[in-house]
């Protein structure tokens, strides 16, 4: 009960205190892109292999260019570590948005990797840190008042910048010019603690890490330096019954230029103990502007999750309280040795 009540003030405390500011973009069911939150997590988890597949679709209706985007992540655990105990974790990630009126679109690619320290013989208490270098950058689709706005890509545009796409789905086949944007050539660090009770069930995960550690430039022309940006989540799991249990977590990231903090519980429920089928649905909120609702189910190592946002800040009256939806799927697979018994030769008496 202590725990319990020691992360609800925490939660609390940080809704209220977390300055808010333009946001960037981001995912509402953040947990199932994990590498995009803690390069740690690659292979964090119980199973061979692990998949994950996220689209968001933000402000349709409401724009004139509405936010999109999905993230692909897949990981695994492929060696084991200098100690029984302990394990390697490899990553792939790629995201892709597009947003804002001049089109905007950002494409990252990503390769990490994680050592996983178990503080103990039976991996119940485990350190782990990870590192992730990722490539990408910018294009832009349209222009405003003959200029992208030297903030964004570092400068006005001249004749050589721009090129013309006329063919059908480049640039929506509308012969907008098309301008590339600077680098996004990065290093993120992180590290995870991870805490579980095998009497109880419970499972606890806490982690930080850092991007931009290579401040990459993302101007066209002269400088527009990413900065370091800061990503912190916790996650409680609590079995409550042998049907039920609650997954209560946070979620914090910043940059130079957007901050927001995510707070959310998901009560999980099996029709039968012994059912490999589980129902999810909770409710959460982001920097008390957008109220979140979660719903999902698991059966058999494949989890699909439908999160819903709810506009409740100030921008309500231009998009009739609907903010975004997205649909998310987490695959988790297992491989299974065959054993191979020594053959039992047995002896004739004589």
């Amino acid at each position: 009960m202590q725990l319990k009540k020691y992360f609800l003030i925490i939660f609390l405390a940080a809704i209220i205190l977390t300055p808010t500011k333009g946001q960037d973009f981001h995912y509402t069911q953040y947990f199932m892109s994990p590498l995009g939150v803690n390069p740690a997590l690659a292979g964090a988890y119980n199973g061979s292999y692990r998949i994950n597949g996220i689209y968001r679709d933000q402000y349709r209706g409401a724009a004139i260019n509405p936010f999109s985007g999905f993230s692909l992540n897949v990981d695994a655990p492929i060696i084991r570590g200098l100690r029984k105990q302990d394990w390697v974790g490899v990553g792939l990630r790629m995201e892709s948005s597009s947003a804002g009126a001049l089109g905007q679109k950002i494409n990252i690619y990503g390769l990490g990797v994680a050592y996983h320290l178990g503080l103990n013989k039976a991996q119940t208490s485990n350190l782990s840190i990870g590192a992730q270098y990722g490539t990408g950058g910018y294009t832009y689709n349209q222009l405003v008042n003959g200029d992208t706005g030297g903030s964004i890509i570092g400068g006005s545009l001249t004749e050589q910048d721009i090129t013309f796409n006329t063919s059908q789905g480049s640039g929506g086949g509308t012969g907008e010019p098309t301008v590339s944007g600077g680098s996004l050539n990065d290093l993120t660090v992180g590290f995870l603690y991870n805490k579980k009770n095998p009497k109880t069930g419970s499972d606890l995960k806490v982690g930080i890490a850092a991007e931009g550690i290579l401040n990459p430039n993302r101007a066209r022309r002269g400088t527009d330096r990413k900065g370091i940006g800061l990503h912190g989540f916790s996650t409680y799991d609590m079995v409550m019954s042998k049907r039920a249990s609650l997954t209560s977590g946070a979620y914090y990231y910043s940059n130079k230029e957007a901050s927001a903090i995510i707070v959310n519980s998901i009560y999980n429920y099996k029709l039968k103990p012994e059912d490999q089928f589980m129902l999810h649905g909770g409710l959460g909120v982001r920097n008390v502007r957008a109220a979140l609702i979660y719903l999902g189910a698991t059966i058999k190592g494949i989890r699909i999750g439908v999160a819903y946002d709810v506009d409740i800040g100030a921008s309500t009256p231009a998009t009739n309280n609907h903010k975004s939806i997205e649909l998310g799927v987490t695959y988790i697979g297992k491989i299974y040795k065959k054993p191979k018994p020594k053959p039992i030769i047995y002896c004739p008496r004589l």
